[in-house]
């Protein structure tokens, strides 16, 4: 009978080692998820600084609102490589979009040409006092609505390139 006792004993073990296994495993899988969480948030953190001071220097640039509003719109639709031109090539589609945006625009606008009032005193804010909620706003809307976010359509693939030697 020692023989089963011995038996016992490293089924045990095993069990243990199949345990600890198990609990490496699991520890790995949500190390490697914590891990593509926070890569996607410092890229998407990136984009939004890219996008949001594009059209933050196009607004300052740019005294007139509309015009301003136009040209931080494309720039934003040209970087995503929506358009070409103007925001004519977008469809009936993005105007939900343009809607969110336009307003992310006219402050951005606003913060960089304040409109004094006749006391020479500055004006009441834009209805939107920060961009950057605004934006995130929005970048919720878009994910909610398209099932994905906003900002990982700046991706683009590229395909591989062959490497050739002379």
């Amino acid at each position: 009978m020692p023989s089963a006792a011995a038996d016992t004993l490293i089924a045990r073990l095993q069990a243990d080692c199949t345990a600890a296994e198990t609990a490496e495993r699991a520890v790995r899988a949500a190390v490697e998820a914590q891990i593509r969480e926070a890569e996607q948030a410092r890229a998407f953190a990136w984009r939004r600084l890219s996008a949001l001071s594009d059209m933050a220097r196009i607004a300052a640039l740019e005294p007139d609102r509309e015009a301003a509003v136009e040209r931080q719109l494309e720039a934003l639709f040209r970087d995503i490589g929506w358009i070409e031109g103007g925001l004519a090539e977008l469809g009936e589609g993005a105007r939900p979009l343009i809607d969110w945006l336009r307003p992310i625009a006219e402050a951005l606008h606003a913060a960089a040409h304040p409109s004094p009032d006749e006391a020479g005193e500055s004006a009441e804010p834009p209805v939107i006092a920060d961009p950057i909620a605004a934006f995130r706003a929005f970048e919720a809307w878009y994910e909610a609505e398209r099932g994905q976010p906003f900002l990982q359509v700046f991706e683009r693939y590229v395909p591989p390139t062959p490497v050739v030697e002379f």
